[in-house]
């Protein structure tokens, strides 16, 4: 018997007495008068001390499970799961244990969280200078609601006590300790001409910063890419498959990115070039011999992965070097965002090239055309100095491109002539035109679509 309901004498109200899952007898009352309710809080006690000793967390000699027990079973979980935030979310629960982590798990209530919010929001740095930034707080909580909804999932906890709203106050709006900092977080221009060319810096960095500037790529997607993944044949670009990442804190290669999905980046005419002058002769010319599918692309200086912390360091060298102000790494692919999109290109069609599809069901049966996430990146307007580097493909991609439209518009004009006159052609194009606007390189059944010029 693993339990049972009973009256006391000097108590009107039912009462319940249970082993817990460390095998101590324990005794609760129900607080009520009604046998049912008695019943029903017993049937929850048993699930909870069944679905403790499940979680492998209970146990003789084990103690009860805390915050800061069931955090760290449920971070490991996260990592053999390949979740991709598991080491943002430990480094954010790191804010939470001194307040709340050895709390016993089904005893955390909204108030405790709340006060949890208060504290961080007041809580300053060593130097005793600087807050939080409420983003930074969100996230925290993020992290710490995601936790809790899998607690009760395992039916460890009663009702999760991550229940605060922003719009009660009790959450920070989502800003930046410092709200201007983002406009000025991006390169301009000239100086991502510099950090790509300026022969003051290693060859190295060069590539790894035309990767960041005109690839998007983060750098712990930048750093397991090897010269396998680079299809230089590809038309009208070159393609850079991404799908891998690399956790440089725990030094492990993850079989995903960040967002989890297979990407397949563009490789603009410009970083063509510099790939291939780094691939013919830099290369060599760094690690004494001539780099081999399986190497990396941008390895560490001894041959092997690169760390985001390092490059990080080397960064801020550089910058300084250069006379330039200071950036974080991430700024990079901020700049290759904004200066494409300034440049013409569609964001809805850019976010293919450097995020993937959003999730959403349309997105799922979604297939950007290749030649069209090629034009996205080809608009992006960066021209090398002539003789810098060994000539490359940009005259001959920049053709390649200009062909593409030039069927894409006569397809276009093609299918309007058919649409507004069927007797002229087939109907089968009926009811396409917002494809055709947002992909313009798809015009229906394989049987009546214009020929490509090139394999995606």
């Amino acid at each position: 018997m693993s339990g049972e309901i009973y009256q006391r004498a000097d108590s009107p109200f039912w009462w319940v007495w249970f082993y817990d899952a460390t095998g101590v007898r324990r005794y609760k009352s129900s607080k009520s008068k009604d046998e049912a309710v008695a019943r029903k809080l017993l049937a929850t006690i048993e699930r909870k001390v069944r679905a403790e000793k499940e979680s492998g967390l209970a146990g003789a000699g084990s103690g009860p499970i805390t915050v800061r027990r069931y955090a760290e079973r449920w971070l490991n979980e996260r990592r053999a799961r390949g979740v991709a935030s598991a080491d943002s979310d430990e480094d954010r629960l790191q804010h939470v244990f001194p307040l709340i982590g050895d709390m016993i798990l089904s005893e955390v209530r909204p108030r405790h969280v709340l006060q949890l919010v208060r504290a961080l929001e007041a809580k300053r740095n060593e130097q005793g200078k600087k807050k939080l930034a409420p983003r930074t707080i969100l996230h925290v909580y993020g992290a710490l609601r995601v936790m809790f909804s899998d607690a009760l999932t395992e039916e460890l906890i009663a009702a999760t006590p991550c229940v605060l709203k922003q719009r009660r106050g009790e959450l920070p709006k989502k800003l930046d300790r410092d709200p201007t900092w983002r406009r000025e977080a991006v390169f301009t221009r000239e100086e991502v001409l510099m950090l790509v060319t300026d022969q003051r810096l290693p060859e190295r960095h060069r590539v790894l910063y035309a990767l960041e500037n005109l690839g998007g790529m983060r750098v712990n997607e930048i750093s397991p890419r090897r010269w396998r993944d680079y299809l230089p044949g590809a038309a009208p670009l070159g393609k850079l498959v991404v799908d891998t990442s690399y956790a440089s804190k725990r030094k492990v290669l993850k079989a995903a990115t960040k967002t989890g999905v297979v990407r397949e980046v563009p490789v603009h005419p410009a970083l063509a070039r510099i790939l291939a002058a780094w691939h013919a002769e830099g290369w060599a010319r760094q690690y004494g011999r001539s780099p081999e599918p399986e190497d990396f692309i941008v390895p560490s200086v001894d041959g092997g992965l690169l760390s985001s912390s390092s490059s990080y360091k080397r960064l801020l060298e550089d910058l300084e070097l250069l006379g330039l102000r200071r950036r974080r790494q991430h700024d990079a692919r901020r700049t290759f965002i904004s200066l494409a999109i300034g440049d013409g290109a569609r964001k809805e069609l850019l976010r293919w090239v450097t995020h993937g599809p959003e999730g959403d069901i349309v997105d799922a049966y979604t297939t950007p055309p290749w030649h069209v996430l090629c034009e996205q990146v080809a608009m992006f307007k960066l021209t090398l100095p002539e003789g810098l580097l060994p000539s490359g493909s940009a005259v001959a991609v920049t053709s390649v491109l200009r062909q593409e439209k030039h069927s894409m518009d006569t397809a276009t004009s093609m299918w309007r002539r058919r649409e507004s006159n069927p007797q002229h052609g087939t109907t089968q194009f009926r009811g396409r035109i917002a494809l055709t606007r947002d992909f313009p390189g798809d015009f229906g059944p394989s049987s009546s679509r214009p020929v490509p010029r090139h394999a995606a």
